[in-house]
C-alpha cells in the first residue's frame, strides 16, 4: 500500500504537527514512511508544506498529481498546492466558506477529485483552542479510514505527540472535526 499525502497551511497553523502524527502513526502501524518539508518565511506567516509518503517509496517528495491527499489547514494553500492532488484524490479544506468557485469545483469533478470543506478554526475557537484547528482537519481526515489513518490510530498517535497538558483540549477539537466529517459522509449516503 503506497499513500501520499500534501500537508499545506501557513507559519502557526501546525502543518508540521500534522505531518509528524500523520508520519508516527504509518510507522506505529508497520508501515514505511517518511517525509519532506518545505518552509520559507513561515515564522511570518509564509508557506508551509509537507510531503507525507508511506509504503514503498524511495523519495519523500511528491509529484505533480500524484498526491492521494491534500491536507489544505489554510483555504489559500489549496488554491496554491491544488496541482499536487491526482485524479481521483481526496482534498479535506479549512475554509470559513460554504463553498468553492465553481471553476475549481469543475475542475475537481473533471478530475473525479473528492473535495470537503471544514470550517477548522471555527471549530476550534468553540472548543477555546483556536491555534488547534489543525486537529480538526485531522479529525475530519481521520473519518475516511484511508490506510492506517482512522480515527483510533491517530487519536493515540496524537496523545504520544501532544504534550499532556494541551492533550485534553487537542482531541476535542479532533474528536468535533471527526464528528463533523460523519454528518457530512451520512449526508452524502456514504
Amino acid at each position: 500500500m503506497n499513500i501520499e499525502i500534501i500537508c499545506a497551511g501557513i507559519g502557526g497553523r501546525g502543518v508540521l504537527l500534522a505531518s509528524t502524527i500523520l508520519i508516527e502513526c504509518a510507522i506505529k502501524a508497520g508501515h514505511h514512511a517518511m517525509a519532506s518539508d518545505e518552509y520559507g518565511m513561515s515564522q511570518r506567516g509564509g508557506s508551509v508544506v509537507s510531503h507525507v509518503k508511506i509504503g514503498n517509496i524511495k523519495s519523500p517528495v511528491i509529484g505533480r498529481e500524484n498526491a492521494d491527499v491534500l491536507l489544505s489547514f489554510e483555504e489559500s494553500e489549496f488554491y496554491r498546492n491544488l496541482s499536487f492532488l491526482k485524479q481521483g484524490g481526496l482534498a479535506i479544506i479549512n475554509s470559513k466558506s460554504k463553498t468553492i468557485p465553481d471553476s475549481v469545483r469543475d475542475l475537481l469533478n473533471r478530475r473525479s477529485c473528492s473535495s470537503y470543506l471544514i470550517d477548522g478554526d471555527g471549530i476550534a475557537k468553540k472548543m477555546g483552542m483556536i491555534q488547534a484547528s489543525n486537529m480538526a482537519v485531522l479529525g475530519f481526515f481521520s473519518a475516511f479510514s484511508i490506510g492506517p489513518y482512522n480515527y483510533k490510530s491517530l487519536s493515540d498517535t496524537l496523545r504520544e505527540k501532544v504534550p499532556e497538558r494541551l492533550f485534553e483540549k487537542n482531541i476535542e477539537v479532533f474528536k468535533a472535526g471527526f464528528s463533523e466529517a460523519e454528518k457530512v459522509l451520512k449526508c452524502k449516503g456514504l
